[in-house]
């Protein structure tokens, strides 16, 4: 290693530091007030740069929340990967120890719900990126109820995919009964619903 070797990675490293800074900031701006009146002045101020400074690191504000929404991806994905999924019906279970998961993260789940709010645009910037996020999530329900189905376990006359979309309408509906009212346990809400829809589909 030469000694130019640690000075070359120590701009590099705080650039690093200074982007992750920046979104941590910006997650909390936009889930408090939204991608649209999250102001980068704002976000600048928490992190001590100017909003030029931010157009540096991400090219325009579109770009911030691409970053945003992708640091969301990845933490809800920590989450996911701990979950041992077998494809069978008890694999809702799991939905527990996410929705824990998504307690511990009170501001992800405000930016989520804040963000999805404002996709409907379809010119908004995110708009895309929710459409297909919602596809995505539908489509692991439908697979694993599926999976279940063929299994024994799920009546044949249950419509997987019309329960798909059930149970993931029921998922963000009782995320956002949960940040509206902080005395409701998320996993309290998803433990309860989880036993109803198993028994509903259940051979």
């Amino acid at each position: 290693m030469t000694e130019s070797g640690p000075e070359a990675r120590g701009p590099a490293q705080r650039g690093i530091e200074r982007r992750e800074a920046i979104i941590e900031a910006a997650l909390e701006v936009f889930a408090a007030r939204g991608y649209r009146s999250g102001a980068l002045g704002e976000i600048a101020a928490r992190v001590n740069v100017t909003p030029a400074g931010i157009l540096y690191h991400f090219g325009s504000k579109e770009g911030l929340l691409v970053a945003v929404i992708g640091e969301r991806d990845r933490r809800a994905g920590e989450a996911l990967s701990t979950l041992n999924l077998t494809g069978r019906l008890e694999d809702l279970d799991l939905l527990i120890p996410l929705a824990e998961a998504i307690e511990s993260e009170r501001g992800l789940a405000a930016l989520h719900t804040v963000l999805l709010a404002e996709s409907f645009d379809p010119e908004g910037p995110a708009h895309g990126y929710f459409v297909a996020r919602s596809r995505i999530v539908r489509s692991f329900f439908e697979n694993l109820l599926n999976e279940a189905q063929r299994a024994g376990e799920v009546r044949p006359e249950i419509d997987c995919a019309a329960k798909a979309g059930e149970l993931v309408a029921y998922m963000e509906g009782a995320a956002l009964l949960w940040l509206l009212d902080d005395t409701l346990s998320l996993v309290d809400l998803y433990s309860s619903y989880v036993q109803t829809f198993i028994a509903t589909v259940k051979a």
